[in-house]
């Protein structure tokens, strides 16, 4: 039950990501960029937690979820190199 909240979880968070920066390359790059640094410093300050309360099912849960989290953070940011900026309409009118 656990795995299944934070791989959910994990694709929310990445929808988001992805959603919310539609069209903005700089901010998608930094997005990217972030999601894969959150992924590899969470997992040892989550590990104590998520070990002692349920033992070998919460660790292997975490590794599933930041490794999930871990790769929409490289895809954000490759995704972010191809992305076009969006030229501001107010500098049109």
């Amino acid at each position: 039950m656990l795995v299944t909240i934070l791989i959910l979880t994990a694709i929310l968070i990445i929808g988001f990501c992805i959603g919310l920066t539609t069209k903005q390359k700089k901010r998608r790059i930094i997005v990217g960029i972030s999601l894969t640094l959150i992924s590899i410093i969470s997992y040892p300050v989550l590990v104590p937690i998520l070990g002692e309360w349920k033992a070998l099912e919460g660790v292997a849960s975490l590794m599933v979820f930041n490794f999930i989290l871990l790769l929409g953070g490289i895809i954000t940011l490759i995704a972010g190199f191809f992305t076009k900026s969006f030229a501001n309409q107010s500098k049109n009118i």
